[in-house]
This record gives C-alpha cells, sequence and structure tokens, in this order.
C-alpha cells in the first residue's frame, strides 16, 4: 500500500492554524489535474492563496525537463497591492520552496532588472 506524500500546504496552514476554504481546494485539485478556469471570489476570502498553492504544489510536485524552470507571472491591476501581494506569496515560499525567488516588477523598476 502506497501511502500519499504529506501536502506541504495543508500543513502550513495547520502550521498558522488556518483551513483551506473548498474553493481553494477545489482549485488545487483542478489545477493538479492540468485544468485551467477563473476564479472570482470576494475581498479577503483567499484567492491569492488559492492559486499561489496550487502553482508551489505544481513546482514542488513535478520535475521540469532538463534546462527548464516553473516561472509563475502574477498581475496585479493596482501598484498599491503589488507589496503586499509580494509579501503574502513570499510567505509560504520561505518555507516551503526555499529556492524560489518572488519578485516585484512596476513601472517604476529599472530595465535591468526587467530582464
Amino acid at each position: 500500500m502506497n501511502a500519499r506524500p504529506p501536502d506541504p500546504g495543508l500543513h502550513w496552514f495547520a502550521e498558522r492554524g488556518w483551513r483551506p476554504f473548498p474553493f481553494q481546494r477545489e482549485l488545487w485539485r483542478a489545477a493538479a489535474a492540468g485544468e485551467s478556469g477563473l476564479l472570482h471570489a470576494g475581498t479577503g476570502t483567499g484567492k491569492t492563496y488559492a492559486a499561489w498553492f496550487a502553482a508551489i504544489r505544481r513546482g514542488l510536485l513535478t520535475v521540469p525537463p532538463a534546462g527548464a524552470s516553473l516561472r509563475v507571472l502574477w498581475i496585479t491591476p493596482m501598484r498599491a497591492l503589488a507589496a503586499d501581494t509580494a509579501a503574502a506569496l513570499q510567505a509560504p515560499v520561505a518555507d516551503l520552496a526555499p529556492g524560489w525567488e518572488v519578485g516585484l516588477r512596476t513601472g517604476d523598476t529599472s530595465s535591468a532588472q526587467r530582464r
């Protein structure tokens, strides 16, 4: 009998006393199955972690072809949200995927850094 590996995202949530919402779990399952879609939920309901943990899980559980790497492009329509979003994205990365980098680009980012 093969034991299913623990889900690092669920452990990360549990360490904070959090439980994923059903829509987050649904998104994680759909993403793991290779599906795409549109997430629509109210402000402050966990959309960021719904999508971000789908990417983290995929990045941790799949091996990219030689020479390839996983990149996630996160676009936020408001500059005021960019720093908060980057901080939210970085929080689980530090624990779950320490080799990953979260970068922030705005209209003020130098062309050298954008490259």
